[in-house]
């Protein structure tokens, strides 16, 4: 068969299509499932936040993964591919929290990890037929993974890297150790899809991945893992193997790489210059509020303090309006960021993702604003807040966000720069820059600048 594999971009506010002709990583899922399909079948793939999607391309099989805010154009993509009797089929962790709602746009979907039912399901396709939905019965073992072409990922542009340092420093190479995560946040999809277990990959997998990008002349990684220390002494374990590799990396973590010295140093040491951790909230009663209690706000600063020690930047994942924050949140998290001199922010509002129990918890209380999933954006008041009115919350959002990305707070965040980490600091410096510009051009920004 001729399979079209497509990741979708999303919907702007005023429905175009958000398009980037630069993007600092790439998706692996592609590429992942081309090298998992069978050899006899044709496989092509497209990434829309780059280039734009055939829609009258010939093929017989179009397959469709997304999440978040994707999800809208994913089914408006997939609707228009079945008017013209092609087969769809639908995967990604929204599809797999809501597979009865997502198989209304599809001839298939996946619920779970590919690697067991992908297979089977272009068997069936071929035979003629359809089982619907396609559940993995088991998470896999993560041992003899298919290999990607690096070379070739979605949102690579191969020969820039090759010619341009600017480019070089700029482009991360995508990696992955790990697969899900134990915390029990109740907003999160991941833990909510992988039922809070965590795997991780046989470490000289890993590592063979990382001398192939080196091979290919590159330095720079981003591990894909949403949380790759959920196993500490694991994760000690490949750092250390890092080490002489001299890769510089950045990934997510959970604010509790501070509070394991040793990981932390191994960490720093292996080339980690940067790291997006999930604060949610300077409020403790609004992190119990999610199950996050584990986060510690009284720690934050000597936890913060002891990873800028290392060098190594932080980007803080912050969410505002939760069930603890009242109005004077806005101002005393604006004051957090900055005297922690905090790199980069990406701000939040709640989000009522389908599937998980913070959903069922706010349409249980009649809480949930909006239904429609194209303004899933982490940007939009979804939910009434407990403690103040939907419009007070978006108030204090773009009072945070713009007086974050003010010039006056990145001089003070970002100078002095962490020890041994000038490079990075001007790195952050341009992309703060580039923000506080985008903002002042854009006055209802999505929280998922980047």
């Amino acid at each position: 068969m001729r399979i079209y594999l497509i990741s979708p971009t999303h919907y702007n506010p005023d429905g175009s299509l958000h398009k980037t002709t630069r993007y600092w990583t790439s998706g692996i899922t592609l590429p992942y499932l081309k090298a998992l399909t069978p050899p006899e079948h044709d496989v092509s793939l497209v990434d829309e936040l780059f280039h734009d999607v055939d829609l009258e391309r010939e093929c017989d099989v179009v397959g469709i993964t997304a999440m978040g805010p994707q999800i809208k154009r994913a089914y408006d993509l997939a609707d228009h591919f079945r008017r013209r009797a092609v087969r769809v089929v639908l995967g990604g962790t929204w599809v797999s929290l809501t597979p009865e709602e997502s198989l209304r746009h599809a001839n298939a979907v996946v619920v779970g990890e590919a690697e067991n039912v992908w297979p089977q399901l272009l068997a069936d396709f071929c035979a003629g037929y359809t089982r619907g939905i396609y559940r993995a019965t088991k998470w896999h073992n993560l041992q003899q993974l298919p290999r990607i072409d690096y070379a070739s990922l979605p949102l690579l542009n191969y020969e820039a890297f090759k010619r341009s340092w600017l480019y070089r420093m700029y482009f991360h190479w995508p990696v992955v150790f790990s697969r899900g995560c134990p915390h029990p946040c109740e907003y999160c999809a991941v833990q909510t899809y992988y039922q809070r277990t965590f795997r991780t990959r046989p470490l000289d997998d890993v590592l063979e991945d990382l001398r192939t990008i080196k091979r290919l002349g590159a330095n720079r990684i981003l591990f894909l893992d949403d949380n790759p220390i959920a196993q500490p002494e694991t994760a000690k374990e490949l750092f250390r193997a890092m080490i002489p590799l001299r890769l510089k990396w950045a990934s997510q973590s959970t604010i509790n790489m501070a509070r394991d010295p040793e990981l932390l140093d191994l960490a720093a040491r292996s080339g980690c210059v940067s790291l997006s951790i999930g604060l949610e909230s300077i409020n403790e009663s609004s992190l119990d509020a999610v199950r996050k209690g584990f986060n510690l706000p009284a720690r934050f600063g000597h936890d913060l303090a002891a990873i800028r020690r290392k060098g190594i930047q932080v980007i803080a994942l912050l969410m505002v309006g939760l069930d603890g924050d009242t109005a004077d949140t806005f101002t005393r998290s604006l004051q957090f960021l900055e005297h922690n001199k905090i790199s980069f922010l990406k701000l939040f509002t709640p989000c009522p993702y389908p599937g998980t129990k913070y959903y069922d918890d706010m349409a249980r209380a009649q809480r949930i604003l909006v239904h429609d999933w194209e303004r899933y954006d982490y940007g939009s008041p979804l939910i009434r807040p407990a403690n103040m009115t939907a419009d007070e919350m978006m108030q204090g959002f773009k009072y945070v966000y713009q007086g974050f990305y003010s010039l006056r707070s990145i001089r003070r965040r970002l100078i002095p720069p962490p020890r041994g980490n000038y490079l990075e600091t001007l790195a952050y410096l341009v992309a703060n820059l580039k923000v506080n510009r985008y903002l002042s051009s854009h006055e209802n920004a999505w929280a998922t600048i980047s």
